[in-house]
């Protein structure tokens, strides 16, 4: 049995039992980490499951609220405390990378993730790992530098606008829009793809 949490824009949770998703948000304007203990025990005990049976806990790591993403990671290293289990952190970069998969592709694929307005959260793949960074890009200021060696993935129809137009129908092929939830999550931790286990909060230079 695992639990999920992801506090990055809000407190949303899952319990996945036997490759079934039980999700939950929280809808409270208090310190969360007030809270936190006694809102996962009451969702447990909803579905009758036992706390004491989980094996992991996975983090989503950012972009995101860092005091929300650290408040996730301090619950989970407290409960490591008292039962024997697991705590995986991973990024909506790198669930979204997990998520496309483009037979034999060789080229490498930048993921842009909306944070608001015309900004995006950026970050570039090869295969399975990152090679840079993650950077905050504000397209009122920026531009995406186009290329044929690299694909496009990005989580807003909004990015359209920055490149319609402008670049030829071949280039176009390379730009796909993808969705993130916990149901993509699900078919990663099912195929046990995850290896990071000693999660931290993603840190972007230029935003924080």
């Amino acid at each position: 049995m695992f639990l999920i949490l992801d506090f990055t824009n809000s407190f949303k949770m899952a319990i996945l039992s036997n490759n079934i998703l039980i999700e939950k948000e929280l809808k409270t304007k208090k310190n969360i980490s007030e809270m936190l203990i006694f809102e996962i025990e009451k969702f447990f005990k909803k579905h009758e499951k036992n706390i004491k049976k989980l094996k992991t806990i996975y983090v989503i790591t950012g972009p995101g609220s860092f005091t929300g993403i650290r408040s996730a990671l301090t619950f989970a290293k407290s409960l490591k405390l008292t039962i024997k289990l697991n705590i995986f952190g991973l990024s909506k970069f790198e669930i979204i990378n997990y998520k496309v998969k483009i037979a034999k592709c060789a080229k490498l694929k930048c993921i842009l993730l909306h944070f608001k307005g015309n900004q995006f959260f950026k970050q570039t793949f090869r295969d399975n790992k990152a090679i840079n960074e993650v950077q905050l890009i504000d397209f009122d200021n920026e531009k995406l530098n186009i290329n044929r060696q690299t694909v496009y993935i990005y989580d807003d129809i909004l990015l359209e606008s920055h490149f319609r137009d402008k670049i030829s129908k071949k280039i176009k092929e390379n730009f796909y829009l993808v969705s993130y939830n916990f149901q993509e999550l699900k078919e990663i931790i099912i195929h046990n793809m995850i290896v990071n286990n000693d999660p931290k909060p993603l840190y972007i230079s230029n935003y924080y």
